[in-house]
């Protein structure tokens, strides 16, 4: 017995490489996001009046492969986690070339830069603090889940720009706390397993945090092509 569980210990990864794969990983997954962000940008206007359709089924699937995603991670092979991540990124990247044709190459590059520099600080807070911020995770979903919701009702029923700016700012806020928090959830994703399934998964979250705080930023502070 005692031999297995030195098996074991020899043969578990440490938490550096298991860091090392989510931020592998997560390179990854924005370098599929800019790729297919240029790709879309590029091609998809050219399929003339089949583009929502295409558009439409994008988002579908991109939304399939987030939902599946942490589903089931330990009974799941490596490989087809590793496909619906490598899917969800360039797909991801595909609808985000809409955004990309609305504001300015400078306005890009600045989001990405001011995004860049408030997820690492923030992701270093995430994995140095050592006050727990498990308990905010249900707080930062009910704040996202309101934010859609009055989202909603202010693009069909208010239609009030101020809204629409606090909201944003709310937003802001929000993700930057998840940056945190996503961070810091790391730890305990290999205190479960350190099945390179969990890092995928980590990966993914914390793109979803960056991606979500580059849009906020670009809707607070960028200029649009046609100002």
């Amino acid at each position: 017995m005692n031999e297995y569980n030195n098996f074991e210990q020899v043969n578990r990864i440490s938490k550096s490489d298991f860091l090392t794969n989510v931020f592998t990983y997560l390179g990854i997954g924005l370098g599929l996001n800019a790729l297919g962000a240029m790709v879309g940008y590029y091609f998809l206007p050219a399929l003339g009046n089949a583009y929502p359709v295409v558009m439409m089924i994008l988002i579908i699937v991109e939304l399939g492969c987030a939902f599946m995603m942490g589903r089931n991670l330990e009974g799941r092979s490596v490989s087809a986690v590793r496909a619906m991540y490598t899917v969800y990124s360039f797909i991801n990247g595909l609808t985000l070339s809409v955004i990309i044709a609305v504001y300015t190459t400078a306005s890009l590059l600045m989001a990405f830069v001011t995004a860049t520099i408030v997820f690492v600080s923030l992701a270093i807070i995430g994995k140095t603090t050592r006050f727990d911020l498990s308990s905010f995770g249900r707080v930062f979903f009910i704040g996202l889940l309101v934010c859609i919701i009055v989202s909603t009702l202010n693009l069909f029923l208010f239609k009030a720009t101020g809204i629409e700016i606090a909201l944003c700012y709310v937003e802001t806020l929000l993700f930057m706390g998840l940056i945190a928090y996503d961070m810091q959830m790391i730890d305990r994703y290999y205190s479960q397993s350190d099945n390179e399934n969990y890092a995928i998964f980590a990966a993914f979250q914390l793109e979803l945090d960056f991606i979500n705080l580059l849009l906020r930023v670009l809707q607070l502070f960028g200029r649009r092509r046609d100002d």
